[in-house]
């Protein structure tokens, strides 16, 4: 039976990943990566987990799965929801092979929560609200963890101030551990067709920790190099869980090691929505409390500005505040889109590059828009206008590009898409989370983050049919469903956006392994169950922590 493992290093970037290896830090991937056939892996766009993940599994298009970032605006409304798995709209690599009765595992792979009813085994994700809910399939799956390994683990680190980094780093590298425990067990116990496990912590470190990656050691005082040494300790930590996988992988498994995207430097927060108030694409309503909050707005009392001012002073009110889908308190006190007079708006701005939607008549509930030609215009304005945008301070171009969703996306959702996507300069600069109005700046401070995502990613198999050194090109997430259905010898939905990436394997394997396509496209297994409100307000909370909303 062939089988396929697929370790996930979310946001690993071989920027990172090379040095280590080099220098002795990461002997498993070293190993694994000497006989691989690797490359570039090009992430989604927007490059944010929950698209990319869900590019990955479903080998599609947002405009076929529907995740474009952790958020979504239901029915077009002005109100935005955190997307799960229940938001997904297309059949996953795991539905694909349980419906050819092949056992899956799946485990701690992003935007898998609530989980699925598969054939084999499911434990969910960073979107799991809190330990009593229900996050393994099958549900008796879960006190069998408890018993057998131990505690569950949403993410690694949590509870613990990233600000006090030696005691957070140490209560990482040892929820690291639990957490690739539970894969382990679950690989261990059974064979399986098709097994996936994703380090997420590699996503949290470089977020939080990356000028300290990149620094150079003879550069940095003592209390410097304890911290770095550190944060490479969870390097090695997950290094010795993935020798700990292979060694559970058999020599005719295939393997895939890859991340959603990449990783860089992070210079500071842009506030797309400041850009289009200052030019009239976006309108607040003129009377009221939002004028006074549109007062105190452009004093300065914005949500970063108090949240700075708490932090100097050593104090943290987040936990304290409501955070489910109304915002709580946060509405009534600082400007957002209810303050937004949505009869004169024609651009509203939200996520993490700061995806632009027209108020559009006839999808928006107060779209005033007309499609075609002053739909087309507009867009051709704001693209013009944000081409042109500088930062402040230094006069560096912030914008490199601004795409028209249907020149990247396609399918039956390409009307659920942002209608304007945009692409950073280097990605220095990358819009403020899930946050309407947090600062009155066109560019502001990033809150202790000194490192955020960059499109490309890492790719590399692994196996007794690769071509061991060879280079994968022009590769990118949605390619991976298919070449995995390739290495299992199956055949690919013709609704998958993917090529299979035929120059990791060998000649003889190519030759003899032709490819085969369905002959209808696949559909997605049933779900059930979505947030509560409260649910909701955790999972909030939790991205907020990792610094994924505002």
């Amino acid at each position: 039976m062939k089988r396929v493992l697929v370790i996930g290093l979310d946001g690993a970037t071989w920027d990172v990943l090379n040095p280590l290896m080099r220098d002795g830090k990461l002997p498993h991937l070293k190993k694994l990566l000497d006989r691989s056939a690797q490359g570039v892996l090009l992430s989604s766009i927007p490059p944010v987990t929950a698209a990319a993940w869900t590019c990955f599994s479903t080998g599609k298009n947002p405009g076929k799965h529907g995740l474009v970032d952790f958020i979504y605006f239901p029915e077009h409304g002005y109100r935005v929801t955190i997307a799960n798995s229940t938001t997904r709209e297309a059949a996953t690599i795991w539905n694909l092979l349980s419906d050819r009765n092949l056992r899956v595992g799946v485990v701690n792979v992003p935007m898998t929560y609530p989980p699925e009813k598969v054939n084999g085994v499911m434990v969910t994700d960073l979107m799991t609200p809190n330990t009593s809910v229900q996050y393994t399939y099958p549900p008796e799956l879960k006190q069998e963890l408890l018993d057998k390994v131990g505690p569950f683990v949403i993410t690694p680190g949590e509870g613990e101030n990233p600000s006090a980094p030696l005691t957070y780093l140490d209560k990482v590298r040892a929820d690291v551990k639990a957490s690739a425990d539970y894969a382990l067990y679950l690989l261990n116990k059974e064979p399986y067709s098709f097994f996936m496990y994703v380090f997420g912590i590699v996503d949290i470190l470089q977020h939080q920790f990356w000028d300290d990656l990149q620094a150079d050691p003879r550069a940095l005082n003592e209390t410097e190099r304890v911290r770095r040494d550190k944060v490479i300790a969870v390097f090695q930590q997950v290094d010795d869980g993935v020798g700990a996988m292979l060694q559970a992988a058999d020599e005719e498994t295939t393997i895939f090691l890859m991340s959603d995207h990449g990783f860089g430097p992070l210079k500071g927060f842009m506030h797309v929505n400041n850009f289009l108030l200052d030019r009239g694409y976006l309108v607040l309503k003129s009377g009221g409390m939002s004028a006074i909050k549109r007062a105190l707005f452009r004093a300065g009392v914005t949500p970063q500005n108090v949240h700075l001012t708490l932090k100097a002073l050593k104090l943290d009110l987040r936990r304290k505040v409501n955070r489910g889908r109304a915002y709580g308190m946060l509405r009534r006190f600082f400007l957002s889109f209810d303050d937004v007079d949505w009869t004169k708006t024609r651009a509203f701005a939200l996520g993490h590059i700061g995806q632009i939607y027209i108020n559009l008549k006839g999808r928006q509930p107060s779209g005033i828009v007309a499609p075609g030609a002053e739909y087309d215009k507009l867009r051709d304005e704001i693209r013009a206008a944000l081409l042109k945008l500088k930062h402040p301070d230094t006069g560096e171009q912030l914008i490199a590009r601004v795409l028209n969703r249907e020149e990247i996306y396609h399918g039956a959702l390409l009307d659920n898409t942002p209608d304007l996507l945009l692409l950073p300069a280097d990605f220095k600069y990358v819009a403020f989370g899930e946050s309407e109005f947090a600062s009155n700046k066109i560019v502001g401070p990033t809150l202790g983050h000194t490192g955020h995502h960059r499109l490309e990613g890492i790719g590399a198999v692994i196996g007794p049919q690769v071509q061991v050194g060879a280079q994968i090109q022009n590769a990118s997430l949605v390619d991976l469903a298919p070449t995995i259905l390739y290495a299992l010898g199956l055949p690919i939905p013709p609704d998958m956006d993917g090529r299979v990436l035929t120059e990791a394997f060998t000649p003889e394997f190519v030759k003899q392994t032709a490819l085969q396509y369905d002959t209808e496209n696949a559909v997605r297994t049933d779900f059930g169950g979505t947030y509560s409100d409260a649910e909701e307000a955790e999972v909030i909370q939790r991205l907020a922590d990792l610094g994924y909303v505002s």
